[in-house]
């Protein structure tokens, strides 16, 4: 039996057959590889990182050693989800790793050589045609607490703080060289993004926190070497603040910085802004608040959402802020010939806070999330800038924390080159639970169609919405199974996602208990990976 859909503004709902594509003219749906492996009940979970059209990247620790190291596992997979090769990284026991970055060919491991900030790091190279690795040994010589990780040119950029106060220095690959950026340290200051160009340069984006005088948001670009090439520097509003930011990466000749702003000292947000960055001309930056959306409260009751949007009318003519907020976080910007397209998602904390978000890796002296820093931006290669962070999620034998955040609505805007919305869709996430704040939602443009993506248990959900038409379609798929004799018994709850991969495909993956009696061993527990193309 498929659940139903619920139909709260869809101009139209397909309920597809199983493993076929959907037959409108319009978005189909196909599923055309799978991979499994047995899961045991004292197997830590898996990674799994894109690699573009170089396949997919999994990983996990093992209950293994070597040499008095202990044994992760990289498996590489093409696209088509076959097995390319096995390596296995001998790395000490007390090394944790706090993140990763990819590039064509490489993947690159970022490990932290103890448990406290004042601790040396590891990096470690992967050469992915030959799974050889080489290892490279980091010394900050201070107690810098971790935000961003990121590579640029031929070195990597390390962003985070140092007693309290913003900071970057730069590692030289090829020479070992270390480089202090200047400009930083700064009281009362936020690190908000720090992302790599296509062009090998980086942008970093710090906000003053201070409580008194002029605020500005201060945008810079440097070279590979550290040396500065662009700064920006933009008051914010006496009674705004903002929260979040993501910066453009140059695949537009322009950058733009988005995100989400609120009240002063509020850790709710009132919505969303743009600014264009442009050093050679005064600017403002562009406020939107939820209520000016035409979709992004359609996640609320009809008449919830007409008040809001009544009350927020209402607000803006009397030039006040109004006064709906909620919590949202940006996940993804992604830059387009008519502009750029935001992903965010909304969700609902609870009071019992995950200790993942007080782990020192992440720390943030002015993070605005109740959670502290996240440092995720979802995939990234050949999307450069998007140093990810391990989950170091505390398993033990696979026993999770505690569920504490509830993800309501994926929500995605348009904007033009000038930062104006052009229009948002938004796509409402049925009980889906995480203990952190994760991305639960992806999407993919190609051919003038965005498809949003989402996995609630074995169903996936599919938004399409034509760029240039006022109309949307959603569908649902089951995931496919590798015999059609297979059954899914249950899927596990918070473990798994859906990613954009490249292109119009996804990969889709979880954990699954599936029983088939055809065969001796009835039941089995499987690790799955789904190929997932949207046409």
């Amino acid at each position: 039996m498929r659940r139903n859909v619920h139909r709260t503004g869809w101009m139209l709902v397909l309920l597809t057959v199983l493993g076929a594509p959907a037959t409108t003219g319009w978005a189909q749906v196909q599923q055309p590889h799978r991979f499994e492996r047995e899961q045991k009940n004292s197997d830590d979970y898996y990674n799994v990182i894109s690699l573009k059209e170089e396949g997919l990247a999994l990983y996990r620790e093992r209950d293994k050693y070597k040499n008095s190291n202990r044994i992760w596992e990289l498996l590489l997979l093409d696209t088509a989800l076959q097995e390319k090769r096995v390596v296995e990284l001998e790395i000490k026991e007390r090394y944790k790793m706090v993140g990763y970055e990819v590039t064509a060919g490489q993947l690159y491991f970022l490990y932290r050589t103890g448990e406290t900030t004042r601790n040396d790091f590891e990096l470690v190279r992967v050469t992915l045609a030959s799974g050889e690795y080489t290892r490279y040994s980091i010394k900050p010589d201070l107690d810098f607490k971790l935000t961003h990780f990121s590579k640029a040119g031929g070195s990597f950029a390390f962003g985070g703080y140092v007693n309290n106060e913003p900071a970057i220095f730069l590692y030289e690959l090829e020479t070992g060289n270390r480089k202090v950026v200047p400009g930083f340290f700064q009281k009362d200051t936020e690190l908000v993004d720090l992302r790599t160009n296509q062009n090998g340069t980086f942008n970093t984006v710090t906000i003053d926190r201070g409580s008194k005088g002029d605020r500005f948001m201060l945008f810079r670009t440097f070279d590979g070497s550290g040396e500065l090439l662009l700064e920006d520097r933009v008051p914010i509003e006496e009674n705004r603040t903002l929260q979040t930011g993501i910066t453009s990466t140059l695949e537009r000749e322009d950058l733009v910085l988005l995100g989400t702003w609120g009240e002063r000292n509020s850790k709710q947000s009132n919505g969303f802004y743009s600014l264009v960055v442009d050093p050679f001309n005064e600017q403002k930056i562009r406020y939107f608040s939820f209520g000016e959306l035409t979709h992004y409260l359609e996640y609320l009751s009809p008449k919830r959402m007409k008040k809001i949007q009544e009350d927020t009318r209402e607000d803006l003519a009397a030039n006040k802020i109004p006064n709906y907020i909620n919590y949202v976080m940006p996940f993804k910007l992604n830059e387009y010939r008519d502009g750029y397209l935001l992903l965010a998602e909304v969700y609902t904390p609870s009071s019992n806070l995950n200790p993942y978000y007080s782990n020192p890796y992440y720390y943030n002296p002015y993070s605005y999330s109740p959670y502290g820093s996240y440092g995720m931006y979802g995939p990234g290669y050949y999307y450069p800038g998007m140093g990810r962070m391990y989950r170091p999620y505390a398993y033990g034998n696979n026993v999770k924390n505690n569920d504490d955040i509830k993800s309501s609505e994926t929500v995605l805007l348009a904007f033009d080159a000038a930062g104006k919305v052009k229009w948002d869709h938004s796509l409402k996430l049925e009980d889906i639970k995480l203990p952190s704040v994760e991305q639960v939602a992806d999407f993919s443009l190609k051919n003038g169609h965005v498809h949003l993506l989402y996995k609630n248990e074995s169903d996936l959900m599919v938004k399409s919405i034509p760029l240039k038409e006022d109309t949307t379609q959603l569908l649902q798929e089951k995931i496919k199974l590798l015999d059609p004799v297979d059954e899914i018994r249950s899927e596990k709850e918070g473990e798994g996602s859906v990613r954009h991969w490249y292109d119009n495909t996804f990969y889709v993956w979880g954990y699954q208990t599936i029983r088939n009696v055809t065969k001796t061993d009835r039941v089995r527990d499987v690790f799955y990976i789904n190929k997932v193309v949207v046409h």
